[in-house]
């Protein structure tokens, strides 16, 4: 094959893409290129992330231009990086030869990406990799332009400035930006009144969008009244997060288990945001779950009966559990929203479990005589397991799927559950998350006759 063969320069160029992504070094005569150059090593960027939905969805896929900002989010901040690189070294000349080293080194950064999470799929690896380590890969990035840039200069504050320069502008907003960057999706068929145009169309369908009242009213006179004399338990599960179906399937999961071992058949009440379950199901949003409660109130009673409110979403360190669902613009639930919405339906005996990052920070709010609350996490603690692959969160997987279907104590089933959950994150390594229960002074003699009744029936 001769030198100049293009099939063995592709090859000498991923070769020198993994040399910058593993800070090795490359000589800057074979970077040194004009922005044409330039351009086609941006546009290969774009190719990666994509492939996998174009060998899904085939030929017959289309290209949606929505997805395209987010798909070409990083090639502007590498010119930037480049820009602030080359006028740290006082070399400006040398813009498109960083710029062009950027993004072979981001090339390659997407391959091992997309290699490890396929080899490591339904096992911690991959959790790791989407939830607590889900800025390593703008970080890598940033390091290795820094690195490739840096290498010509002496240690000192210059090489320091140019590292600084590439976290600020490289790794810090690929850190903080969900990005879409599959760009090939299925076709959408206007006519096309099935689950898979549902699916791909969200609320934003028309036949979804007008269905969306009737499923709710559906699913809230469906919830039938109590038995007078027992305490019984009425649930309604809200899943908040749509891109991900560990939220949903914990929902439905849930739904199941208090059906079979807490009595709540005909009193059972599921909000869900997720395309896959927009034709069956009512969205969760504030106001769904507002007449959810409010439908509660109605048939249980007050004084005798116990609502389980089980929330499941990702949420923030400013305390806001997240609704989302795309198109669709939601208003947030926090602490504050989520109490007065309980206080509203004028319900008494009360169960809130919140399972989501820096879910800690609703106990203070929810706190009250009548009132258990559990939370998967501590007020500055995340939570882990939240994957579309995974059937539970790792809270949700050990106190629902695990404790409670040995216990029907709620709260000697959290006591469980935090163990199991330490336990599994120590092996993992992951930080605590440390779960939290507060137990109000009135609501634990209500929930120990429960029990009791519950075992007893089953007993028989």
């Amino acid at each position: 094959m001769p030198p100049g063969h293009p099939v063995k320069s592709s090859f000498k160029m991923l070769a020198d893409a993994f040399r910058l992504a593993f800070f090795r070094p490359v000589p800057a005569e074979r970077l040194a290129r004009g922005w044409g150059a330039v351009s086609a090593a941006a546009l290969l960027t774009l190719i990666v992330p994509a492939l996998p939905a174009l060998w899904i969805n085939g030929p017959n896929g289309e290209w949606h231009w929505f997805t395209l900002p987010s798909a070409v989010f990083h090639i502007p901040l590498v010119i930037f990086a480049a820009i602030a690189a080359a006028y740290a070294l006082g070399r400006k000349e040398d813009v498109a030869r960083i710029a062009f080293a950027g993004f072979l080194a981001a090339l390659a950064i997407d391959i091992a990406a997309a290699a490890i999470s396929l080899a490591a799929s339904d096992v911690p690896t991959y959790q790791r990799l989407t939830t607590r380590f889900g800025w390593v890969p703008g970080t890598w990035l940033a390091l290795a332009i820094a690195a490739h840039a840096g290498r010509s200069i002496a240690p000192g504050e210059r090489r320091l400035g140019i590292v600084a320069a590439c976290i600020v502008l490289i790794a810090l907003p690929l850190a903080n930006v969900y990005r879409d960057r599959s760009l090939w999706h299925a076709p959408y068929v206007p006519d096309e009144d099935g689950p898979a145009n549902a699916q791909r169309m969200g609320v934003a369908g028309e036949d979804t969008f007008y269905r969306q009242p009737a499923l709710l009213a559906q699913e809230l006179q469906a919830v039938q009244p109590g038995r007078k004399g027992v305490i019984d338990v009425f649930f309604i599960g809200m899943a908040g997060f749509g891109p991900q179906d560990v939220f949903m399937k914990e929902v439905n999961a849930v739904a199941r288990l208090f059906r079979e071992r807490f009595g709540a058949e005909g009193h059972v009440i599921r909000l869900v945001n997720n395309p896959k379950s927009l034709r069956e199901l009512p969205i969760a949003s504030r106001t769904s779950l507002r007449e959810s409660l409010r439908r509660m109130a109605e048939v249980m009673d007050r004084d005798e009966d116990v609502l389980v409110l089980f929330l499941t979403s990702h949420g923030s360190d400013d305390h806001r559990l997240s609704l989302t669902l795309w198109p669709m613009r939601f208003h947030e639930i926090d602490p504050a929203t989520l109490r007065s919405l309980l206080d509203e339906a004028g319900i008494r005996n009360r169960v809130v479990i919140v399972s989501a990052c820096y879910s800690g920070g609703f106990v203070k709010a929810l706190e009250e005589p009548n009132t258990l609350v559990i939370t998967a996490s501590a007020v500055d603690k995340t939570s882990f397991g939240c994957t579309s692959e995974a059937e539970w969160t790792y809270f949700g997987k050990a106190y629902f799927d695990q404790a409670l279907r040995a216990s029907r104590s709620f709260a000697q089933a959290f006591e469980i559950a935090k163990l199991a959950v330490t336990a599994r994150e120590k092996s993992e390594r992951f930080d605590p998350s440390e779960p939290q229960m507060s137990m109000g002074a009135a609501i634990g003699d209500r929930l120990a006759r429960l029990a009791a009744e519950l075992d007893g029936a089953a007993a028989r």
